[in-house]
């Protein structure tokens, strides 16, 4: 029988079908089970957690997903074709949305695609290089009927601008028509890149996407496309990513996108984005002025935006960045580079040169060097003066102030963005400060050789590495991207590098790293190795640097960041060279791999029993699956300060300790009856609380199986796992609850709001700093205090006479935060006012989330 073209091509799971071509578009893809893009799903892959991974799945779903990219690739595991396997087996049984398998191993889809029982997305072919994953993809796109992620990725790399884009489409269009394939089977990836570098290559890069799905489209309108669109905003803060995401999707699909990559809860709908902040995403979209990106950055930056409270980041930014015409040129041009204030910069550099003179009281002389920036001159009999002067102003100017803009990256206060404009004023500097030099060569601090290894195309962060080791003193000589083992070896050896740089986004081009070293091996050549990028990790970089024995003794170093890269050149180049090697070479001889495939200590516990018994008479609670909410005028602070800790206050929380501890004590206690007054007349704290009961069953002996119901309808389960103790009584809370019928427990989460944090940071602002810490001491005992409130209600309404404890997580009993996800599904506390980081923490700050176990044998205990 002649097969009819599928005019409505749909893809499927065990449980539902799904149209490709969704009405209104776009289909969304949840990209958060990505062990190579999420932090937390890494984690539940490398601790075996599919109970988590089957949850997050869920998560997505219920946040708008109709279908799921599905990766574990990780460098740490080498059984991904197995654990694919397993994980798609699970989410087949348990999640209705179709999955979109997503490997660089050709062997992991085609395992997948036979575990299956439907009709998944396979992700993603190509024809990069000499188009083997192209040849190995599509023989199952035909076997099984599946669509396929077609990635404009050429022979020549990834295609950048609309009319590159079509082309390759178009090749990967007429290959796959030749073998058979339908065009609904090709769902067309145009490729997008980060605007968050500012580099001259991307700035224009959203537009050409946007140009790509519309040509893509009108030429193949059977055919679809998708975008990973978070790649867009890469780099830039989460609120920046927000808004940025959610504009840019609304141009893609109305240049014809059917489809996105995309956590669902991170996009704003389009009508709810205000006009300024449209016009900020949108100039930088479009590439619309010079400014876009720094006015963005600026906007979404500014406490006011972030608050909610208004639009005046950009003034206040620009308040705290004026230069005191009284300053010294040299402190000018560090607070420039600092605070990425680039024009103006050449003049203070010269003048910091003329400062550093013998002569520099001689205000002719810097009325001459500024001369000399348009002639070019130099002023005759001073060349080895004017050289030594400049170097002083590079190396306790310039090199300092590049210094401050790594740590501040570093620890987190400055986004990449930033660095690069910092890096394009110390860029200027120097470019000025060089003509002042006799020797050029004399300011380099080392050679290193750096590029992005073979089979990878990705090179932002190798650029980024590039910049930052130039503008400290390096030189740099940067090979490009896709540079084979070869060509690297040749470029040490004529440069005669001191140190070579590899970097890699992929796991599967992060081998060449492996390679690299052991061809290094081989040949008895003696370099230091710095490795870096998204798919390596420090545990991979010590396999390889330790190799089968044979260390590599020059070193190979994880460098997570640009900064860090700098960190270990410098160590390499100083007089501490020697040091600074042993002590790594030690470090890597007591290192010792985690084996992931093995049976750890936690798991060799199991097994065992505890000697504690669940209660037989279960405690009968008002009722299951019904949140109790209470608010301010619900929580009265007189009762609740009955449970407040003042042990705790006075000495953990308000610093009562030592000598004058005693005779304090009475002033401390009048000092909290000012402070209840205080709280309760102004208002300072805004408490919520929530609670609710389950039916459970303790299962596999470590887990605690919570029943809840979703709108009060469907039955569904949550699985929680706790540790047991290695202590004597290997004490688990799961031995609390019955294995053999449905047991009772309870969950409670509290908070005092998000008020006492905003007028602490206001009181700090102010300079109240003694207010403020009183405030702050105050607010975490009330807590704990409204926490045990509420637990002595649960146990009033279970009628408990003993047991009732509270265990909340972070604790040894119950130490997994991540946990929280859960206690958020059963009891929904962001109604609340509660909300939980991407870790796992409770904010606002002053929160807490516990679980009630009604078993009087119940007690805290260690791991």
């Amino acid at each position: 029988m002649k097969k009819v073209y599928n005019e409505n091509p749909k893809v499927s799971s065990a449980l539902s079908s799904l149209e490709l071509h969704q009405n209104p578009r776009p289909l969304i893809i949840g990209e958060r089970l990505n062990s190579q893009g999420s932090k937390k799903a890494k984690k539940m892959v490398l601790d075996n957690d599919f109970d988590g991974l089957i949850e997050l799945a869920r998560f997505q779903v219920e946040d708008g997903a109709h279908c799921l990219d599905v990766c574990v690739a990780t460098t740490e595991r080498s059984d991904e074709q197995d654990f694919m396997q397993k994980i798609v087996k699970r989410l087949s049984l348990e999640i209705e949305a179709p999955l979109v398998i997503d490997s660089t191993d050709s062997k992991v889809i085609a395992t997948a695609l036979k575990q299956i029982p439907g009709v998944p997305i396979i992700n993603s072919i190509n024809l990069e290089g000499d188009g083997n994953r192209f040849n190995e993809i599509t023989p199952l796109m035909k076997k099984y009927g599946a669509p396929a992620i077609s990635m404009c990725i050429g022979p020549n790399g990834m295609a950048k601008t609309g009319k590159e884009k079509l082309e390759v489409a178009g090749i990967l269009y007429d290959k796959a028509f030749g073998l058979g394939l339908k065009p609904w089977q090709l769902i067309f990836d145009v490729l997008t890149f980060t605007l968050a570098t500012g580099e001259e290559e991307y700035i224009a890069s959203a537009s050409h996407t946007l140009d790509g799905i519309k040509f893509v489209k009108e030429k193949y309108p059977k055919s679809l496309t998708t975008l990973g669109l978070s790649n867009v905003s890469f780099g830039l803060s989460p609120l920046a990513r927000k808004y940025l995401n959610s504009v840019f999707l609304y141009h893609a699909i109305k240049s014809g996108l059917d489809t996105v990559i995309i956590n669902p809860k991170d996009i704003i709908p389009y009508p709810q984005i205000n006009s300024k902040e449209k016009r900020i995403c949108e100039d930088l979209i479009f590439n619309n002025n010079s400014n876009a990106l720094s006015e963005l950055i600026s906007y979404f930056s500014s406490n006011d935006v972030v608050s909610g409270t208004g639009s005046t980041g950009n003034q206040k930014q620009n308040n705290l960045m004026e230069i005191d015409a009284s300053w010294d040129a040299g402190k000018k041009c560090y607070f420039r580079i600092v605070n990425r204030l680039k024009d103006g910069i050449e003049n203070d550099v010269v003048l910091s040169i003329s400062e550093k003179m013998p002569s520099k009281g001689d205000f002719t002389l810097s009325d001459k060097l500024l001369e000399n920036r348009t002639n070019r001159k130099t002023l005759s009999g001073n060349k080895e003066k004017l050289h030594d002067a400049a170097v002083q102003t590079l190396n306790e100017v310039l090199l300092p102030a590049m210094k401050e803009v790594g740590d501040k990256f570093g620890a987190g206060e400055l986004i990449l963005p930033f660095v690069l404009k910092s890096a394009e004023c110390m860029k200027a500097a120097v470019v000025e400060l060089e003509k002042y030099l006799i020797k050029q060569e004399g300011i380099s601090k080392g050679k290193i050789v750096l590029c992005t290894v073979y089979g990878d195309v990705h090179d932002i962060g190798k650029n980024l590495v590039k910049t930052i080791l130039v503008n400290n003193g390096y030189e740099v000589f940067d090979l490009g991207k896709q540079v084979p083992i070869p060509s690297i070896v040749k470029k040490i050896k004529e440069v005669k590098a001191d140190a070579v740089g590899l970097s890699a986004l992929l796991v599967s081009t992060s081998k060449q790293m492996q390679l690299f070293s052991e061809f290094m091996r081989e040949n008895k050549m003696d370099i230091p190795v710095l490795c870096g990028g998204a798919a390596i990790n420090s545990d991979y970089i010590s396999r390889i640097a330790k190799g089968d024995g044979n260390i590599y003794k020059a070193g190979i170093f994880y460098c997570k960041t640009a900064f860090e890269g700098l960190k270990v050149m410098n160590n390499l180049m100083s007089g501490n060279k020697e040091e600074y090697m042993n002590k790594w070479l030690e470090k890597l001889t007591s290192w010792k791999e985690r084996k992931y495939n093995e049976v750890t200590s936690s798991q060799d516990l199991s097994n065992i029993v505890s000697s504690v018994k669940p209660v037989k008479e279960k405690p009968v609670p008002p009722e299951f699956n019904f949140a109790t909410r209470l608010e301010n005028k619900n929580l009265p602070f007189e009762e609740i300060w009955q449970y407040l800790n003042k042990k705790s206050l006075f000495v953990l929380s308000w610093g009562l300790r030592g000598k004058k501890a005693t005779e304090l004590k009475d002033e401390y206690e009048e000092l909290l009856k000012e402070w209840k007054v205080k709280v309760v007349k102004e208002k300072l704290f805004d408490p919520h609380a929530v609670y609710s009961y389950f039916r459970c069953r303790k299962v596999r002996n470590n887990s605690l199986c919570v029943k809840y119901q979703i709108d009060n309808k469907i039955d569904s389960e949550i699985v929680f796992e706790f540790p047991r103790s290695s202590n004597p009584s290997h004490l688990c809370l799961a031995d609390y609850f019955d294995s053999e019928s449905d047991d009772v427990v309870a969950f409670q989460s509290v908070t005092m709001g998000n008020r006492v944090t905003q007028i602490i940071e206001e009181w700090n602002k102010q300079g109240r700093y003694t207010d403020a810490y009183y405030l702050h001491g105050l607010a975490v005992e009330t807590t704990e205090a409204l926490a045990d409130w509420i637990n002595y209600k649960i146990k009033e309404e279970l009628r408990l006479k003993v047991g009732g404890l509270r265990y909340s997580w972070g604790y040894p009993s119950c130490p997994d935060i991540t946990q929280h996800f859960l206690v958020w599904k059963l009891l929904n506390p962001s109604i609340s006012g509660m909300t939980l980081t991407e870790s796992g923490q409770i904010d606002p700050e002053f929160s807490t989330a516990a679980i009630v176990v009604h078993n009087p044998a119940a007690q805290y205990f260690t791991l």
